[in-house]
């Protein structure tokens, strides 16, 4: 009996042969399924760097439609407040959506956003007397006797308009000593962030880097320098009002007690926190527009103060008051250029991030 061993040779080359292309097939298709994926990534990529660039190479369509929803805002907000008194007081009076409220419909392409935030929701830090200061940062931030004092003096120092050093205080020439040296504002904060440049501030509220800590989060859920006036009960988180009823001595468990489905807001100043900083309007609003094109944000951000007149009240500057009231009530030219919108525009500026707000406190004693 004889083996046929070339048959064998042949057969084993023939396998191998087979094993070779498959191990070649495999590694072309692997080849070309990284490729696909490099190329689908690359042209995500291209596709947002040019919805980027086109907000900015071609920003007239943008803004104008930006500054088109803040008017559309604005409107809806001076409509619902003259049907209230010309106040505002919460998004529950049907402000919080002026698109719906208006009934239009963003275009094609474009995904509209508008938040619109009650700036007086928290404690004015610019205008907080010392005594008051001292003791939230004694019973809210739990700082000992001596370090509140310390705060407490080397802010007011910095904010005051002279160089009269406090106690516990410092003025310029204490910063001078700094490196690179620098003067003392002796002017309100502009920003929470400015309170770094303040010494025992920079060391409580900051790390060794010069950037906030946790107690810095605290105080910017607290205090704000976008107002002076008193707070919105309808507006404060939890947190703003546990610190001003540590300090005023009212509840604030019985605050919102009296809040029906049908108002799920307070009109009125509750019993008990009479003269305590407190007030149920709006004062003023942060209005934000974000516009999206696919997924690159344009952002607009006014704050605006309220200046509306009740319907029918006097003061309503309005075309045609002193015309013939048989005339049609266009006004004439001086009238026109007299006509005032019922806001006054505070600050106007564009960005690519817009803040989340924080829930009032109102929402966890009511169920809307």
């Amino acid at each position: 009996m004889f083996l046929d061993i070339s048959s064998d040779k042949q057969t084993s080359q023939e396998t191998r042969a087979l094993k070779k292309r498959g191990s070649v097939l495999v590694a072309v298709l692997a080849i070309i399924a990284l490729l696909s994926y490099l190329i689908t990534r690359f042209m995500q990529e291209a596709t947002e760097d040019l919805e980027y660039r086109a907000l900015f190479n071609e920003p007239p369509e943008a803004r104008a439609f930006a500054y088109s929803l803040l008017e559309i805002t604005l409107a809806t907000l001076n409509e619902v407040a003259v049907i209230d008194e010309g106040k505002l007081y919460a998004p529950e009076q049907g402000w919080a959506n002026p698109l719906a409220y208006a009934k239009i419909t963003p275009p094609n392409g474009w995904t509209v956003d508008i938040e619109i935030r009650d700036a007086v929701d928290k404690i004015p830090l610019n205008s907080i007397s010392d005594e008051r200061l001292k003791q939230i940062l004694r019973n809210t931030f739990e700082f000992d006797y001596s370090t509140a004092n310390e705060l407490s003096s080397m802010l007011l120092d910095w904010i005051d308009s002279d160089n009269n050093r406090r106690l516990n205080g410092a003025e310029t020439e204490d910063y001078l000593d700094e490196n690179p040296p620098y003067k003392s504002a002796n002017a309100p904060l502009q920003s929470l962030e400015e309170l770094r440049l303040i010494k025992v501030w920079q060391d409580e509220f900051f790390d060794d880097e010069g950037q906030p800590n946790e107690t810095f989060e605290l105080l910017a859920s607290i205090f704000s320098v976008e107002h002076e006036g008193d707070v919105n009960l309808n507006a404060a988180t939890q947190t703003v009002l546990e610190s001003i009823a540590d300090e005023d001595e009212w509840f604030i468990e019985t605050v919102f007690d009296d809040l029906e489905s049908e108002q799920p807001y307070l009109k009125n100043i509750p019993e008990g926190a009479d003269g305590k900083s407190v007030s149920t309007e709006i004062q003023l609003l942060y209005i934000t527009v974000t516009l999206y094109r696919g997924n690159v944000p344009y952002v607009l951000q006014a704050l605006v103060e309220p200046a509306i007149q009740p319907e029918g009240g006097s003061g309503n500057n309005l075309p045609g008051s002193d015309s013939d009231p048989d005339r049609i009530m266009t006004g004439s030219a001086d009238e026109q250029d007299a006509l005032q919108i019922p806001f006054k525009i505070l600050q106007l500026r564009t960005s690519l991030k817009a803040t989340k707000t924080a829930e009032s406190a109102r929402y966890s004693n009511i169920d809307i």
